[in-house]
């Protein structure tokens, strides 16, 4: 969460803040109460009957205005926050008493020196205020509110944890008031609250108007059953959303009892009173979940964070040294994450303690005593946690076109209503109507033409769909993502434990052996007695392989990475954890005493013992005395090691990514045929793992040992061979991405394993196709850079390399992953020889730059320097990168914030993205795509918008189909709810000729008994069995949806208009007429042309419902739909049989009047052609007139905005291009400039960025 900037006064009105989080912007504004405004204001709500109240509860300006004004922030009362350009809450502030200093020291925006002058202690009151359970507090230096969030104690960005006295009760109360209590607790609204807020929405007031409208007009029953079903309605949502609220609060809330430290006393509170700075225990037996975030102080434990990242596997939590004082500094309280580093020492809010071991204590008066403490980092909404919950309650809005194109129809259908309010108040005036009959008849046009259920209808289809997603293990926290599923044009995946197995099989080992005059590599060993026992100087390799790991026990058994697991398991060897009493106190040979705490010890099996092989050095047991942890910067992780016996030999191992260790490695030590053996196994799909080591000589104190940094332990290693793990691809996953295939999608593999690897694993599992070649990057260091990457220890890979704008340091070489015949111009990525005298490699060149089926691997590194280099924005350097965003099929070498920048890239240009992974060190990137799926065993993770039980890719597809069929259900429903107020608004229209309407039987019929059982059955349908290339229309606004829907209301308009004037021209008709001359208001309902048109309209009820109720290729057929098809055919017969045998009961029930029996037939006749013009216009004719249409739309447009631009006066195109009017048409004229005005006419400006990338790109998306 960051602050935008405002120059600091005491004037301030108004203040605009970044919430990071949401990565949205929201406008502040202090207010003060008016007094004589507010009386005004209630005056007027008195004086309206509520009415103003209730508009004001929707527009949300006239309180505002009018009861309050405008105020400085310092002197606010309350606080006015907008968002999106519109207001969105009124909060009130309140004032805590806490010294100022507590506030600026707090939020300094830069660490002070230690000499830097102390800021006066003095006691303020300072305004504090909630958003969305966001808290801010008022800053009286800047003068501006800023978020607690961004509070950190200025002894942390020094290093420093909290003194060993625990914070003092004055200073606990003070940061209390400052960010309340911990606990995440949501506050539950009353039945009467939530029955207030239900019954003034806009929909049921729209109910209750258009009730009463209907009661003065005698639709007695109808009214009646209107109103139940409303009273029902709300009745459910009351329930659903108190029974929600609850289960939140219930998952949500949490307290303990904990051991706290406050001054210099362990004193035993509730969970809810820890402040940030707390000093607190967990081995307490009380204490099994987080209630807060902590950092571990001392001992350390192992952590279930499922519920948070989906991660299944527990992980194994360590605490901050003295030598990790970066740690402390360098965390980021405002940030939603931590880094991989600092996340090791992190105890995250609702996580699940496994297991604890305490540790000799520093804290509290009692010091000498074992205990594991952590201090309180962050607390209550402000965790991780937190942010679940939030995100739950406050989803991210949805920029999708179909919602807002939805609430633009039904603003054109109010247009529509207007018209017709106009058009009949001036007939019926004519015809003598009383202004009351005619007040009457034009407000129930309008609830007529704006359906009420035309909401809840586009909605129920989401409902159905996230139904059927929980039947299949898929969870969402975030249903309109649903829809936005249907538009996915690229899903990018991760590899291990996505589309491979989680487990990796180590085929074996290829150690490093030293031979006549130089290393070399040994045959691969598959088993352990194959392997040598002593490596390279006498390291041996089963020492590496059963210590360099960061394993712990539970319940006696190795839990942590599967990698490391397996590597324990071939070793054959076994780890214990020693107790307390055995975990200090080592003594060397001339008798110097040091306190070496042993993490873990390997031992030997007992039975290679007893079978008499060699029980010496390579098989004594090895104990763990530092271990550094994986860094996905620097692709490797080390661990500092003991030999037992042999107090005085200390021993580093190193495993890691090959091509990191080889930089870190002695040259001498590294075998000529490194990379050749390399490239040999991760060609073929094995997950390779460096292995390195050197003794320690200089080293004889636990202190010295502690005070090594990273680079100085991680530097000068001895190579020792290769690891070779088997990672199986999923079974599931090849059908899975060739379903994804055949429907188009482009599919990207990115992960932090090798290039080589990642390209053979694609190719298996389909991913890449067979006949598609894949080039992979190489980054030409210079001396200097090489040697800037060898010192590196804990810089981000991507600022290893230096970019300068006049000479590049570095370049890249793309070659073929099979061979080297055939490279890419590093510029254009187009295919090139390099060899121009090798014929077979030109002639594979130049096919390939015909057919464009080539793809390329880009490696995280190669990565960062393209989009370094593009910042330079120069032409050439901006068309390789989007060529790099638009050719690659495999991102290797990539930490987890490069895979979120991919996915916000691949945005960029356009593409609607889904991202698939397990949610471990996925988080970014799950969060940042469009949709986001963590494959866990969680219902719902802060991880993703979507969590799928289902450990394989298999949901992706699942989820794409009832993403295409929700969308497709949505604008069936919409189309067939227009259309449906289109016929009743057509038939009103023609009775109003006459001052006749439908009667009350005939509403209530055609609402409550046809209109919403099709529209519901309608939203049953499920997802059709295949994905097809053409992805569905988000927009109801495009020219194949305006065309069916123009197309078809003008067909049902024109056969009812038709039967108005046939009827008329009969001899039998009768016209409606008074049934009292003097009374114009006495025109009857029971009418033959009331008959007439009723008996046409349900049957164009039925069959336009069975015309939008499409089927393949997003749906199942309408035949499949079995509640739909009962609901068809019974009102199909029972249309029928009241139209061709009509009795008593049914003609007075609707009110109608026995017409002639030839009659029946005509009616019969116009409704069947009707029918069947409007499926052939479906099917065939408007799909054709869809392209004309829309050209001709823009060819008025043209014409309209460029006489627009000449009335105001903007002659030459630059002008008409910097006010909007003509940057359209000269685009497109550019884009297609030698052909004709109605080619040019097809081109729309606004196609996606990728859209016109792929069109120029040779091969298009062949490749994929």
């Amino acid at each position: 969460m960051s602050n935008k900037d405002l120059l600091p006064g005491s004037h301030h009105t108004f203040q605009q803040i970044k919430l990071d989080e949401e990565e949205q912007n929201i406008t502040i504004r202090g207010l003060r109460r008016s007094l004589p405004g507010t009386v005004l204001y209630y005056l007027l709500v008195l004086l309206s009957a509520g009415i103003l109240h209730i508009i004001d509860v929707w527009l949300n300006f006239l309180y505002i205005r009018i009861a309050f004004r405008k105020v400085p922030l310092a002197g606010a009362q309350f606080i006015q926050v907008w968002q999106y350009g519109k207001h969105t809450s009124l909060e009130k502030t309140t004032s805590i008493s806490v010294n100022s200093s507590l506030i600026i020291r707090g939020f300094l925006t830069e660490t002070k020196d230690e000499t830097d002058t102390e800021p006066d202690s003095i006691q303020s009151n300072i305004l504090v205020f909630t958003f969305r359970h966001y808290r801010f507090v008022y800053h009286p230096q800047t003068q501006l509110f800023v978020p607690v969030s961004k509070w950190k104690d200025p002894k942390w960005s020094h290093g420093r944890a909290t003194e060993s006295s625990g914070l003092s009760l004055e200073e606990h109360g003070e940061r209390l008031q400052l960010f309340g209590e911990c606990i995440i607790d949501i506050h539950e609204k009353s039945y009467i609250r939530l029955l207030w807020e239900e019954a003034i929405n806009p929909f049921y007031v729209f109910q209750v108007a258009s009730i009463v409208i209907w009661c003065t007009e005698a639709y007695y029953y109808y009214s009646a059953a209107i109103f139940v079903i409303s009273v029902i309605s709300i009745a459910t949502t009351l329930v659903s959303t108190k029974r929600t609220t609850r289960k939140i609060s219930q998952m949500s809330r949490y307290t303990c009892p904990v051991h706290v430290l406050r001054s210099d006393n362990w004193v035993s509170v509730d969970s809810k009173t820890l402040v940030p700075g707390d000093i607190f225990r967990l081995d307490n037996a009380q204490f099994t979940v987080l209630p807060c975030e902590a950092v571990l102080l001392e001992g350390d434990c192992i952590v279930n964070e499922s519920m948070l990242t989906g991660e299944s596997i527990p992980e194994s939590k360590s605490p901050i040294t003295q030598n990790q004082s970066s740690i402390l500094q360098g965390i980021d309280l405002a940030a939603h994450t931590f880094s991989s580093d600092q996340s090791r020492h992190i105890l995250f809010a609702g996580t699940h303690l496994i297991r604890v071991r305490s540790a000799r204590s520093i804290y509290g008066s009692s010091s000498c005593k074992d205990y594991s403490t952590a201090m309180v980092l962050r607390t209550g909404f402000s965790t991780t946690k937190g942010t679940l919950v939030r995100s739950i309650l406050f989803p991210r809005p949805t920029a999708f076109k179909f919602y807002r194109d939805a609430f633009r129809f039904i603003g054109v259908l109010a247009c529509i209503a207007i018209l017709g309010f106009i058009v009949n108040t001036i007939n019926l005036h004519r015809l003598g109507v009383s202004a009351s009959r005619i007040a009457l008849r034009a407000l129930d046009l309008i609830t007529v033409v704006i359906p009420p259920a035309l909401p809840a209808c586009m909605s129920i289809g989401i409902a159905f769909a996230a139904s059927r997603l929980r039947e299949k293990g898929i969870f969402t926290i975030s249903p309109s993502r649903i829809n936005v599923a249907s538009k996915v044009a690229a899903v990018c995946f991760d590899k291990t434990g996505t589309l491979t197995e989680d487990g990796l099989d180590l085929l074996g080992i290829c150690p490093a052996v030293d031979q006549s005059d130089s290393v070399g590599f040994s045959e691969l060993c598959p088993k352990l007695e194959h392997v040598p026992f002593s490596g390279k100087e006498g390291l041996p390799i089963i020492h590496a392989l059963a210590t360099c790991h960061s394993l712990r026990l539970v319940d006696g058994i190795p839990v942590g990475d599967p990698l490391e697991t397996k590597m324990l398991e071939f070793s054959g060897w076994h780890i214990e954890e020693p107790d307390d009493s055995s975990n200090r106190g080592s003594t060397t040979n001339n008798g110097a005493s040091h306190e070496f705490k042993r993490l873990t010890t390997a031992y030997p099996p007992q039975q290679l013992q007893d079978s008499g092989y060699d029980t010496g050095f390579a098989y004594r047991p090895v104990s763990v005395l530092r271990v550094f942890e994986f860094s996905s910067n620097l692709r490797r992780a080390s661990v500092i090691t003991q030999t037992l016996q042999q107090s005085n030999v200390f021993t580093v191992y190193v495993k890691g990514a090959p091509e990191g260790i080889k930089t870190i490695c002695k040259q001498d030590s590294i075998p000529p045929d490194y990379d050749q053996l390399l490239d040999r196994y991760t060609q073929d799909g094995y997950r390779v793992i460096a292995l390195a080591g050197k003794s320690l000589v200089d080293c004889c104190s636990y202190s010295q040992l502690e005070s090594m940094d990273r680079s100085s332990v991680e530097n000068g290693l001895l190579f020792m061979g290769f690891l070779i793990f088997e990672n199986r691809i999923k079974p599931e996953t090849p059908s899975s991405l060739d379903e994804l295939r055949e429907a188009n999608i482009r599919m990207i593999m990115c992960t932090g394993d090798n290039a080589l690897t990642a390209v053979s694993v694609a190719r298996n599992c389909h991913l890449i196709a067979s006949n598609t070649r894949v080039f992979v990057p190489t980054l030409l260091l210079t001396d200097s850079c090489q040697s800037d990457r060898n010192t590196s220890s804990e810089k981000p890979q991507e600022n290893l390399f230096s970019i300068n704008s006049s000479g590049s340091l570095a370049r890249i070489r793309w070659n073929e992953s099979a061979g080297n015949s055939v490279g890419l111009d590093p510029l254009t990525l187009e295919p090139f020889a390099i060899d121009q005298n090798d014929a077979l490699a030109t002639q594979m060149a130049r096919e390939l730059a015909n057919n464009g089926r080539y793809c390329i691997a880009v490696t995280g590194d190669v990565f960062t320097y393209i989009r370094d280099n593009t910042s330079d924005s120069t032409v050439a350097l901006s068309e390789c990168w989007k060529q790099l965003l638009m050719r690659g099929a495999v991102y290797a070498r990539m930490s987890p914030e490069l895979k979120a920048e991919l996915v916000c890239n691949l945005q960029n240009i356009g593409y609607i993205t889904c991202f698939c992974g397990d949610g471990a060190n996925d988080c970014a990137a799950l969060k940042t795509a469009d949709v986001g799926i963590s494959l866990s065993e969680a219902e719902a993770s802060v991880a993703a918008p979507f969590t799928s039980h289902s450990k394989d890719v298999s949901c992706v597809s699942e989820l794409l189909k009832e993403g295409r069929c929700s969308i497709a259900t949505s604008f069936g429903c919409f189309k067939y709810m227009a259309l449906y107020s289109m016929i009743q608004f057509t038939s009103c229209c023609l009775l109003y000729v006459y001052n006749s309407n439908l009667s009350d039987g005939q509403y209530l019929f055609i609402d409550l008994f046809t209109i919403l059982p099709v529209a519901i059955c309608m939203d049953r349908s499920k997802p059709y069995r295949l994905l097809v290339p053409k992805r569905p229309s988000a927009s109801l606004t495009s020219k194949k949806v305006l065309t069916s829907l123009i197309g078809n209301v003008v067909l049902v308009i024109a056969f009812q208009v038709a039967l108005f004037f046939v009827a008329e021209s009969q001899p039998w008709y009768q016209k409606p007429v008074p049934t009292k001359p003097a009374d114009p208001d006495s025109v009857p309902n029971k009418c033959d042309l009331n008959s007439s048109i009723f008996l046409l309209s349900i049957f164009q009820y039925l069959f336009t419902g069975a015309i939008f109720n499409i089927g393949p290729p997003y749906r199942q057929s309408a035949l499949r739909n079995y509640a739909y098809m009962a609901v068809i055919v019974l009102l199909l017969a029972f249309d029928l049989w009241v139209l061709l045998v009509p009795v008593n009961g049914f003609l007075t029930l609707f009110g109608l009047v026995h017409v002639r029996v030839g009659w029946r037939f005509v009616i019969l006749g116009l409704a069947a052609s009707n029918f069947a013009l409007c499926y052939l216009g479906e099917q065939f004719l408007f799909p054709l007139l869809a392209v004309p249409l829309a050209k001709m739309f823009r060819m008025v447009r043209w014409g309209f905005t460029g006489l627009v631009a000449r009335l105001r006066g903007y002659e030459s195109p630059p002008q008409c291009e910097q006010h909007g009017y003509s940057a359209e048409r000269n685009e497109i004229e550019g884009a297609a400039s030698n052909k004709g005005l109605w080619a040019r006419l097809g081109h729309r400006s606004n196609r996606k960025e990728y859209k016109l990338l792929l069109e120029k790109m040779v091969g298009g998306s062949s490749w994929y």
